[in-house]
């Protein structure tokens, strides 16, 4: 959005309020006013500061105060105050200025009273405005409302640009929804607007991160083709994509070329080294990229000491996790709340349940709050925990967080004839976590669900794995990959999770070709374990999907060389199905 407030940063506005003397230049004016607002909150005593002033100040000067104040009820009040000031008329840029920030602070009703008065004052939104309202509703997951807008602008006359589609197609894509994006992304070049470095970063990422890994490294060959450079930003991005799905050889090739094309490195780039390094089991390599940053004058932030925290507590050497953390304390950085979650894991991880206790308590005395993964961390080690003394521990450990996810869980209705109280209270829940990303709510309801079925709440568990995939938090658990071809995904689930969507699909596909007449002519369930897996050694999830379907007697069979890949078709299938 920089870059679009960049062609009136400079342009001063003609309309204004006088009032009496001027405080000197433009920049005077705003320092000034600025620095009264960011002290006050915004009542009588603030708008008397600002009359004893006695300043002058145009829509220009306004703007520049408006990107200075952080708290939307100060910036909303200082502009109505100005908005009922004799002389001064509030224009395009202010309007649009007061959008993001109250985009920002999720207050659309605020907003849509705006905009009303903006029209009202014969001041049309123009694309920027419409952009940072997308926005705003992309960050928080309303994407219904934000196709809204996009339909709107282009029925008042104005047309989208690439912001526009690129912010489109990153919200969609990151909420699950690739084919929308992908539409989005054709859509955009079919009205002349041919992709732009910024834009192939935002496609090739959003790629990526849905699982599509060659078809992201395609595009970054085509952008390369046509002549497209990469920058930083796209190096980044791919570097970090392969490192996610562990590809560590291509993303240290990745690393280099970027160097060779005449990069430097910057923060983003060597904590994603860093990370790659971790994994491939080089810690000290990792902490020597620590030192090489360090000697680049790029100051290790928050993130950075929080990944070597991360990387030593899963590689279980506790003493070393601990140790960046005091360092992290001594270089004056207060460690945020994804620090605290890795910590807290390697603790749980070796059962050290009083120091994971004491850590807790540490993190919210400082005043952060545990967010979704801190709970989800926890109730999964709650649903393995060994003894009643343990699980003892664990439950004071959820009370403490204080997250609603714990009422949630313990006012969890029983289960009724036909669940249906269960997923209105799942329903309701998960519009409460609207504003979450996906993986967040993916990785709590699977320890929800998890912990539910192992308590042997199972139709509840069913319940809210089905609530859970009506609202696309599994876009990619079942899926038809050709008519009639159905493939069930239960490779990212723990293996009660996996059971309860494994039941749950197969008697939805019972129920339509019942109500159909049409049958699947294969179904592949596959549990992330085979050629193509990244898993080694025993996995819980594919012992537990074959025993459920040993139970079922489901007529599935192993493909050659793909053991985690449970495949049923043909007459066997349909007479299983119709016979279950």
């Amino acid at each position: 959005m920089d870059g679009f407030r960049k062609s009136f940063r400079d342009m001063k506005m003609a309309t204004g309020v006088s009032m009496t003397r001027s405080l000197g230049g433009t920049g005077h004016v705003v320092e000034t006013v600025s620095q009264i607002l960011q002290q006050l909150k915004w009542g009588p005593v603030a708008e008397q500061a600002l009359e004893n002033l006695n300043f002058s100040i145009d829509a220009y000067q306004a703007n520049q105060v408006l990107k200075q104040i952080p708290d939307p009820s100060v910036a909303l009040g200082f502009f109505h105050w100005l908005k009922n000031k004799a002389g001064f008329k509030h224009d395009g840029h202010t309007y649009t200025t007061m959008v993001g920030i109250l985009g920002r602070a999720r207050q659309f009703g605020s907003i849509n009273r705006l905009l009303d008065q903006m029209v009202k004052d014969e001041c049309q939104p123009n694309v920027v405005t419409y952009n940072r309202l997308i926005h705003s509703y992309g960050r928080a997951n309303y994407l219904t409302e934000a196709i809204n807008v996009f339909n709107k602008m282009q029925a008042t006359g104005c047309e989208p640009d690439r912001v526009t589609y690129c912010t489109l197609i990153d919200i969609h894509a990151k909420a699950g929804f690739l084919d929308v994006a992908m539409e989005l992304y054709q859509r955009m070049q079919a009205v002349g607007l041919s992709p732009d470095t910024f834009t192939y970063s935002v496609i090739i990422n959003c790629l990526g991160k849905a699982g599509h890994l060659p078809a992201a490294n395609r595009l970054f060959c085509e952008m390369v083709d046509q002549g497209c450079v990469p920058n930083l930003v796209t190096y980044n991005i791919m570097i970090a994509l392969h490192a996610k799905a562990r590809n560590y050889d291509s993303a240290l090739k990745l690393y280099r070329d970027m160097q060779n094309a005449g990069f430097e490195p910057d923060k983003v780039t060597y904590s994603i080294v860093m990370e790659v390094l971790g994994h491939c089991g080089y810690l000290d390599e990792a902490e020597a990229i620590f030192g090489v940053m360090k000697r680049k004058n790029w100051v290790p932030d928050e993130p950075v000491y929080g990944q070597l925290v991360d990387l030593w507590g899963k590689a279980g050497n506790i003493e070393k996790a601990w140790q960046w953390y005091q360092a992290m304390l001594q270089a004056g950085l207060l460690p945020n709340v994804p620090t605290y979650n890795s910590l807290l894991s390697a603790f749980l991880r070796v059962h050290r349940l009083s120091d994971a206790y004491n850590l807790l308590q540490s993190m919210l005395d400082l005043g952060l709050n545990p967010s979704l993964q801190t709970y989800t961390l926890l109730l999964s080690y709650c649903t393995e925990a060994g003894s009643p003394y343990d699980m003892g521990i664990c439950c004071q450990l959820l009370t403490v967080t204080g997250h609603p996810a714990h009422m949630f869980l313990l006012s969890m209705p029983s289960a009724g004839p036909d669940g249906r109280n269960v997923r209105d209270h799942v329903n309701k829940f998960l519009d409460m976590m609207h504003s979450e990303d996906r993986e967040s709510k993916r990785g709590l309801v699977d320890a929800v669900v998890d912990f539910l079925h192992k308590s042997g709440l199972k139709e509840e568990a069913g319940s809210v794995w089905e609530v859970a995939a009506e609202k696309n938090v599994y876009p990619d658990a079942v899926r038809e990959k050709s008519s009639c071809y159905w493939l069930i995904n239960l490779h990212v689930m723990s293996d009660g999770t996996a059971v309860t969507a494994l039941s749950r699909t197969l008697a939805w596909f019972r129920q339509q070709m019942l109500v159909s007449g049409v049958s699947p002519s294969r179904i592949d369930i596959v549990t992330g374990w085979g050629r193509r897996s990244r898993v080694t050694g025993s996995s819980l999830v594919r012992q537990a999907v074959q025993d459920l379907l040993n139970i079922f007697s489901f007529p599935f069979f192993t493909e050659n060389g793909n053991s985690g890949c449970f495949v049923g078709c043909g007459e066997p299938l349909n007479r299983w199905l119709l016979q279950s």
